[in-house]
This record gives structure tokens, C-alpha cells and sequence, in this order.
């Protein structure tokens, strides 16, 4: 053996070494770079929706409209009315009510759990208050879509689909809500109104 080499001390071979990474830690390195991504993309939209379109009149029109969507007053409103001036679709617009309620109380379940912030951009603030700081999933998207979905065999579709729409997108708009937000909320709409369908079809069919 040459002098001037040194026998290692064991387990310290690769000391210098890059360890490689486990299947766990990739995994988890790379669903950081996604959700990094998303929130870039999430931010980028939210910019272009408080930048375009933002007109005066516009956004008072949009805030007005914004604001019938708290507690999903204008779902239930319409509902309310439907059942009350409409005997041959009475059943739907009842079960558009619970449909709606069901919603919105998994909506305030769901912001419990998740404790996403609302969106903050500096040089854009929002243009209203909120009730809440949670932003995750918004009520005015889910609450939209459950109505919309609910209503959809009593009224004509596309203008239910069109104001549901409008009443969702209208929160990214006047920058209380994320896209994701929005989008989240339009799937937990559809989800409980699916469900609550479902359960209506199996009770008729026993």
C-alpha cells in the first residue's frame, strides 16, 4: 500500500457524495413545482381579471350583482318565488332550496378545513369587504353552480347558466377570490347538487 493513502473510516465512503433522492422525496419535490406553478398561474389570472374590463359603471354593476350572491340570497329568492308561483314544478324549486343550504354548508366546512387566505395584490386591492378572510372554496361559485344545476329543469337553461356564471366569476373580478377559488367552488356545487339528485331518484324509485 502506497504511504501517502489513507484507509477511510467505515461509513464515511460517500460522505462527500450526493445521496439520491427516495421515491418519497421526489414525490414531494415535485408536487412543490406543481403547486408553485399553479399558484403563478393562479396569480397571473387573478391579475388579468382585476386589469380587464374594469370600467366605472362596469364595476358597479358587477359589485350590485356581486352582492346578491351573499348567502346565495338570489338562489334562494328565486327558489322561494318559483315555488310559490309555480304549482307544477313546486318539488323542483323545494329541491332546490336544500340543494342550495346543503351547499352552502359544505362550502363553510370545506373554507374550515382548507384556511386558504384570500388573495392579497398590492397595487390591486379589492374592491369590496368580505365576511370572512377565507378564501377557499368561494360561495358565490358553488352556491351558483348548485342553484344552476338544481333550477336547470324548471328554467330555461342558458340564462341560469349565464347568471350562475356571472355570479361566480364576479368574485376573481372585483379581487376577493382566487380562480382556483372559483373553480373549487363550482365543483363542489355541481357535486352536491349531483348527490342530492341521486338521493331524489332513489327515494322516487322505491
Amino acid at each position: 500500500m502506497n504511504e501517502s493513502e489513507t484507509i477511510p473510516y467505515p461509513g464515511t465512503e460517500t460522505e462527500n457524495e450526493p445521496r439520491p433522492e427516495t421515491l418519497e422525496e421526489e414525490a414531494g419535490r415535485r408536487l412543490l413545482v406543481t403547486f408553485d406553478r399553479l399558484t403563478r398561474l393562479d396569480l397571473a389570472l387573478l391579475r388579468i381579471l382585476r386589469t380587464r374590463g374594469h370600467a366605472r359603471p362596469l364595476e358597479v354593476m358587477v359589485l350590485r350583482y356581486s352582492h346578491w350572491g351573499e348567502h346565495a340570497a338570489l338562489w334562494h329568492a328565486v327558489a322561494a318565488l318559483g315555488a310559490l308561483l309555480d304549482a307544477r314544478r313546486r318539488k323542483t324549486y323545494l329541491r332546490a332550496t336544500v340543494v342550495i343550504a346543503l351547499t352552502q354548508a359544505a362550502n363553510f366546512v370545506a373554507k374550515t378545513l382548507i384556511r386558504r387566505a384570500r388573495p392579497l395584490l398590492e397595487d390591486l386591492p379589492p374592491l369590496s369587504p368580505t365576511i370572512s378572510g377565507l378564501s377557499t372554496p368561494s360561495a358565490h361559485a358553488s352556491t351558483s353552480a348548485a342553484a344552476a344545476s338544481a333550477l336547470r329543469d324548471a328554467l330555461p337553461r342558458l340564462p341560469v347558466y349565464l347568471a350562475a356564471a356571472g355570479m361566480a366569476l364576479s368574485r376573481p373580478y372585483i379581487g376577493v377570490h382566487y380562480p382556483s377559488d372559483t373553480a373549487a367552488g363550482i365543483a363542489l356545487g355541481l357535486l352536491v347538487a349531483r348527490a342530492v339528485r341521486r338521493g331524489h331518484v332513489k327515494l322516487e324509485g322505491r
